[in-house]
């Protein structure tokens, strides 16, 4: 299983591969979950490190979508 620092390494990449610039993540539960946005377009990206079974441990327009600036 992937640590929350892990995954934020991962999603960070992945989100400025697609032209986001991500800020600073923003820390929702201890080392369980955290958020991004976008410093250009607001698009934001989450990462669970222990998501329920129907969940996913990256998710949001940030890595699914491409910049719009």
């Amino acid at each position: 299983m992937a640590t929350l620092k892990q995954l934020k390494s991962s999603a960070r990449h992945s989100a400025e591969w697609r032209g986001h610039n991500i800020g600073k993540f923003i820390t929702l539960d201890p080392y369980v979950s955290a958020e991004a946005v976008c410093r250009k377009c607001g698009k934001a990206v989450y990462v669970n490190s222990e998501p329920m079974p129907n969940e996913i441990t990256i998710s949001g327009e940030a890595v699914a979508l491409g910049c719009d600036d």
